[in-house]
């Protein structure tokens, strides 16, 4: 009887490849996510500070407890540029001074919660946090990021999911609510935006959504 010869390395890439998430219908890749419970806030810091502060991955979540570590993908990266290139436009258009946050880090030890979003934005004056956050979901699990960003009192939550946007903003009670608008950017046509997404051709993508801003004033 032979007995298996793997090695500690070989095992842990088989792991890593049983564990992979499924391609989407569409056979584009989609985020790699873990979560781990348990984990202090000071060893959530901890780990983030180890990381460096330059790093181009992974992305981490935190959640009373709850960490979230977040690899992207390069359909994530792609939409995630393109949603951002359009509303640069967009802004730029409809002359609304903004302070763009990207995926600065946002953090409250009293609130229990860290986030690293995809996306941020200041309208119209800058703030301690952003006015408006992107998140890109290819894939379903983690960290549930209403309640992070819930935490930091974050006026509007887009959330990129199945090809469409889902807009969630802030009620009175303090909770998010599911709007077919986005009440910081009522003109905005979300219709176009996404199908301006869908266009694989960054500069096809821009000239459409371009000319169609332009044509609304």
């Amino acid at each position: 009887m032979i007995a298996p010869a793997l090695t500690l390395e070989e095992q842990r890439n088989a792991v890593e490849e049983l564990l992979r998430p499924e391609r989407l219908p569409d056979g584009t890749e989609p985020e790699e996510r873990v979560v781990y419970s348990g984990i202090s806030w000071e060893s959530y810091l901890a780990f983030d500070k180890r990381l460096g502060d330059d790093r181009p991955g992974p992305r981490l979540y935190y959640l009373d407890g709850e960490l979230e570590i977040m690899s992207t993908s390069e359909e994530h990266e792609r939409v995630k540029k393109w949603l951002g290139d359009l509303l640069a436009v967009y802004f730029e258009e409809k002359e609304i001074e903004i302070m763009p946050r990207g995926q600065a880090t946002m953090r409250r030890a009293l609130k229990a919660a860290g986030a690293e979003p995809d996306e941020s934005w200041c309208i119209r004056g800058e703030k301690k946090f952003p006015d408006l956050v992107l998140e890109i979901a290819l894939s379903s699990g983690g960290i549930k990021k209403l309640e992070v960003y819930q935490r930091f009192a974050v006026p509007e939550v887009w959330l990129w999911r199945r090809n469409r946007l889902e807009i969630f903003v802030l009620s009175r009670s303090g909770h998010y609510e599911a709007s077919p608008s986005s009440r910081l950017l009522p003109g905005l046509d979300l219709a176009l935006l996404e199908r301006c997404v869908a266009i694989r051709s960054w500069q096809r993508a821009h000239r459409t959504f371009r000319a169609a801003v332009s044509n609304s004033k």
